[in-house]
């Protein structure tokens, strides 16, 4: 008969030596997908196996368009449209926040006889509209530039800085009319004065920039686009675009009445269709509106 103590300590051994062989087997077995469920309403379940690392964030104003390839190109920027109010000297301004990325078109809404941004948007299916270019508010005639791909429509009398969508559809703020103008496949559409990096007159008056008026914006960084629409003055819109967004370049675009009204132009963003049979389409005119065409791709209104 053995003694209690050596008796013992070979059962510790012996449940030590399981122990490492189910830990073993643990280690080399792959790890096990885990879906996590919620009864939020719209919540769509996803799963991702235990060794990796999950973060997220739940933001009421955060809408999420078509997913990019992670990893795929560096820097690339989030695929989501954020929406945010904030104040900024004693003004509020509402801002949309758009990735600047090949995942995100811009077409220029060109109806001569006027609509508001939100049926410009409407009309095709847009995410985020901006105002354009300045008009006769009777007539809607432009009053400064705009081309349709190469083919101006209507002269570029200031000189002004424009927003221009290239040939292979990605956007700028430019004012490099050498480089754009008649060039093929170039839509553009005269904005108004420079708000940043600094702020120019480029032809305004001391009066029209004092007035507290319905005001937008267009900011650009290498990664964003910014909308930027509220009551204000043009000092303290440019202020607000040099100091809060990170913008490199940023233009007033046409206020007052038509941010609450019709205007003939606006821009208008949505994401891009990457089905084959998808056709670019980067200014529009609904035809039974108006017998002017600028484009031969038929508008998501046309079918």
């Amino acid at each position: 008969m053995q003694p209690a103590g050596l008796t013992g300590k070979r059962a510790m051994r012996r449940a030590g030596c399981v122990l490492s062989l189910v830990a073993v087997m643990l280690l080399a077995a792959p790890p096990t997908p885990v879906t996590l469920h919620t009864s939020s309403p719209g919540f769509r379940p996803w799963t991702f196996p235990l060794t990796a690392t999950v973060s997220g964030v739940a933001v009421a104003d955060i809408v999420t368009g078509s997913s990019a390839d992670s990893g795929a190109e560096q820097h690339h920027p989030r695929h989501m449209v954020k929406v945010w109010l904030t104040k900024h000297r004693g003004r509020t301004f509402r801002v949309i926040q758009l990735p600047r990325c090949q995942h995100m078109e811009a077409v220029i809404a060109y109806n001569r006889r006027g609509e508001t941004k939100e049926e410009a948007k409407e009309r095709l299916e847009g995410v985020a509209v901006s105002t354009g270019a300045f008009h006769h508010s009777r007539s809607m005639a432009l009053a400064d530039f705009y081309q349709v791909d190469g083919c101006i429509l209507s002269s570029a009398t200031t000189g002004r800085w424009f927003f221009a969508i290239m040939a292979d559809g990605s956007v700028d703020l430019s004012g490099d009319y050498g480089r754009l103008k008649h060039a093929p496949g170039v839509n553009a559409l005269a904005l108004g004065q420079r708000l940043a990096p600094v702020l120019q007159r480029d032809g305004f008056s001391t009066a029209f920039m004092n007035r507290a008026t319905d005001r937008m914006a267009l900011g650009m960084s290498h990664d964003y686009i910014f909308i930027v629409q509220g009551r204000s003055d043009i000092w303290r819109l440019a202020d607000f675009m040099q100091k809060t967004l990170p913008v490199h370049v940023a233009l007033n675009c046409d206020g007052g009445h038509v941010v609450r009204g019709k205007a003939p132009v606006h821009i208008v963003f949505r994401w891009r269709d990457s089905s084959p049979e998808a056709q670019p389409e980067r200014a529009t005119v609904p035809p039974q509106r108006d017998p002017l065409r600028v484009s031969s791709a038929p508008t998501k209104a046309e079918g």
